[in-house]
């Protein structure tokens, strides 16, 4: 984004934050000592986070972590994975022509989407338990408490693949009264609905149940003009929480999910062609249909699918934590099983025909144990110390079918089907520990080891289906072989951080973390699916402030990471080459808000990262040098028990690049309006809202790649149009 889009930017969020309080400033005049009580109320609550591993005020953390509330999820309709990014400042969500398949970066560092097989840099983790790939991370986020981002690498502390970050989901426990509520919406502008409830069991004194479930049917605005169908994601979720309280020194909490979700049709356009695209779509006899422009419309069609794609997941997940206190001591016992089973067809020539047809279906299982003691806090020094044991499997049959015929005289035709096999299996022991040692009253000393011995084997094969130049020559049958390794991995941090004053701290803070290196599943020549672990280094300084008994907060930090042996992959239109650069990042964050009263609030939470490729001295991908969020949120009491609320905020994000791959355009700076009003009444639990997301209805993409052996086209997924939710809910906490 130039300087010109970030100052118009900001200068629109001030006048939104200043239409905002027009209710807020019309109220009545009111008896001094109910002015002054509604001044105590305004002070800002203390924020707790738990994505460190213990229960902190926000303000005390020595690191960049950002907290989204469950009033805020709801407030702001926060539905799915790509919604994350909306309330959560550069934290950016790309997704790839598959509808599960995610990326996620923070600070312009992160995974790409496209390999299915890869462990995410920027790590997932529901209720505490790592979660290895963003689509089960997806079908859990529905009944959630809180989303927490921590930036930089937290390795030391979090576990494995936190190399560049992580996001926490904490989902909904069950309460200790009979209590229900739901959240039900209908989008005005494109038919989605979505249905989600939850009720309280208190089954006794020291047992209860939480039961949730949700319903989603989100239709994406892209229509498909082959077949007039709509691109349309479903999902099925439902969870049971069981909390045991058999002592005071003992909690056991237990849960088990199952999800199911199946997305039709493809949100991918054509947006540029040099030809070949429209040839191709006349030559498999539908001319006229293709066009290379993004407006929501696709002719991406294959005769023998009936459609452009199917999906299809099943997951179910699993967790028990038992918290055994010792005295002033914890002893924490974590369990969790993922497994998720994944089918898809596509039509992967991404123009009307049977040129490019492929299914890779796949499944995931995993299973950790972890444990964990933490000693009490607030003494001259303090730890936690733990373990943690993975077991995980993924494998992959993917099938694909090629037919283009040939592009010039003596040009063979690319045609023939193919068979990949790839099964992968990952094992992993980890020991770690952080202590905290106060060497004044004031000054605070942090340092943490963990050390990894993870083992990851895979088993590959390529058979020819259907001989033909592309079966038996661009990507070759290999007989099954087997490959292997074992790595052992120290990551350290090392932090200090001065409380200054109640109100003020100030800290710095190095780090490395490692992820492991592994096997890709999609590669061309099966002999190069190997890469190496990534190892990233982070640099941290910063400062938090609040003033005004917590009413204005004003965080800063500077940061610099290094990435030696960044895991990269990309897709060059005719392979998926998979390998490692170097990539470097470095900039400052800034989180500021101020609630001058209860009825008024205005924030802003910006970033500017500079992140490059060093190998290759250029930009590094899906890394936008300015991203942030600036918004509003303001109230007016009605009388009795109503209450006026209204949110609004801008996102924006500088152009960037996309793929690294010959020809593509930059992903071009976006700016989006999300403004939500909303009537509650307070004593009954019941509000009505009107959610507005993206109202200046921008047409921008998000992701890009070369159209598959179609010179000079390219093909690019759309972020989301226009949306506009009618909301009604029920009970809250």
């Amino acid at each position: 984004m130039r300087y010109m889009d970030f100052s118009r930017a900001m200068l629109l969020s001030g006048i939104a934050a200043v239409i905002g309080p027009v209710p807020a400033l019309a109220q009545t005049a009111t008896h001094p000592d109910e002015q002054q009580a509604q001044v105590d109320a305004s002070t800002a609550p203390e924020i707790v986070v738990t994505a460190l591993k213990r229960d902190q005020d926000l303000q005390s953390v020595p690191a960049t972590v950002q907290n989204v509330d469950a009033e805020a999820i709801a407030t702001r309709g926060v539905n799915t994975f790509e919604d994350i990014s909306r309330v959560a400042p550069a934290v950016n969500i790309n997704t790839a022509p598959t509808a599960s398949n995610f990326s996620i970066t923070i600070r312009g560092l992160g995974s790409e989407p496209g390999e299915a097989a890869f462990d995410s840099s920027v790590s997932l983790f529901v209720d505490g338990v790592y979660t290895p790939r963003s689509r089960e991370f997806s079908a859990s986020l529905f009944d959630v408490e809180s989303i927490q981002v921590v930036k930089g690498g937290q390795a030391a502390l979090l576990g494995k693949n936190t190399s560049l970050g992580a996001v926490a989901m904490t989902t909904r426990k069950p309460g200790a009264d009979y209590a229900g509520d739901f959240r039900v919406g209908h989008d005005l502008e494109l038919g989605s609905v979505l249905a989600e409830a939850g009720v309280d069991l208190p089954i006794s004194d020291t047992f209860s149940i939480r039961l949730a479930g949700r319903y989603l049917r989100d239709v994406s605005g892209t229509v498909n003009i082959v077949d007039g169908s709509r691109s349309i994601a479903t999902s099925r979720a439902g969870r049971i929480v069981a909390r045991w309280t058999p002592t005071a020194d003992v909690d056991v909490t237990a849960m088990y999910q199952i999800a199911a979700s199946s997305a039709i049709g493809t949100r991918a356009e054509l947006i540029r062609s040099a030809g070949a695209s429209e040839a191709l779509g006349a030559a498999a006899g539908y001319p006229g249909l293709v066009e290379a422009v993004l407006d929501y419309r696709t002719a991406i069609y294959s005769p023998t699918l009936g459609g452009s794609s199917f999906e299809y997941i099943d997951a179910q997940r699993g967790a028990l934590t038992i918290d055994w206190r010792l005295g002033d001591y914890t002893l924490t016992a974590q369990t969790g099983y993922t497994r998720s089973d994944f089918e898809q067809d596509v039509d992967g020539d991404f123009v009307p025909g049977d040129y490019s047809v492929y299914g890779a279906p796949d499944r995931s299982r995993q299973f950790t144990q972890e444990l964990r003691l933490a000693s009490p806090t607030g003494g001259t020094f303090d730890f936690i110390l733990g373990a943690l044991y993975l077991r995980g499997i993924y494998a992959n049959d993917a099938t694909y079918n090629q037919n283009f015929p040939s592009p010039a005289p003596g040009v063979p035709a690319i045609s023939g089907s193919t068979l990949t096999s790839f099964y992968q299996r990952d094992s992993a022991v980890s020991v770690f520990g952080q202590g905290n040692l106060s060497l004044t009253e004031a000054l605070k000393a942090s340092i943490g080891l963990r050390y990894t011995s993870e083992k990851k084997s895979a088993d590959l094969a390529r058979t020819v289906l259907v001989p033909g130049f592309y079966s038996l020559v661009a990507s070759p049958p290999f007989a099954p072989f087997s490959l292997s390794e074992r790595e052992g991995n120290i990551d350290a941090s090392f932090g200090l951080s001065y409380q200054m004053s109640d109100q003020a701290l100030i800290y710095a803070s190095i780090g490395q973390g490692t992820k492991a290196g592994g096997y890709a599943s999609s590669v061309t020549d099966l002999r190069t699916a190997r890469y190496e672990p990534e190892r990233a280094r982070t640099a941290e300084v910063g400062i938090k402030t609040q003033f005004d008994d917590r009413r204005i907060t004003v965080n800063v930090a500077g940061f610099y990471t290094r990435v030696d042996d960044y895991q990269l992959v990309s897709y060059n239109g005719v392979a998926f080459v998979t390998g490692n650069t170097d990539l470097r990042s470095y900039g400052v964050e800034s989180q500021l808000s101020w609630a001058p009263s209860r009825n008024f609030s205005i924030y802003s939470n910006n970033t500017w990262a500079k992140a490059k490729d060093l190998r290759l001295g250029l930009e590094a991908t899906h890394a936008p040098v300015w991203s942030g969020v600036a918004g509003f949120d303001a109230g007016h009491d009605l009388g009795g028990s109503l209450r006026l609320s209204a949110q609004g905020a801008v996102n924006y994000r500088s152009s960037q690049i996309g793929q690294r791959a010959a020809g593509l355009p930059r992903l071009p700076a976006s700016t989006r309006f999300d403004l939500s009003f909303g009537i509650e009444d307070r004593d009954s639990g019941v509000a009505l809202r009107l959610i507005g997301k993206n109202l200046n209805n921008e047409r921008t993409f998000g992701f890009l790649f070369p159209a598959p052996l179609q010179p000079g086209s390219v093909v690019g997924i759309p972020m989301p149009p226009r949306r506009i939710m009618l909301q009604l809910s029920y009970g809250s906490r």
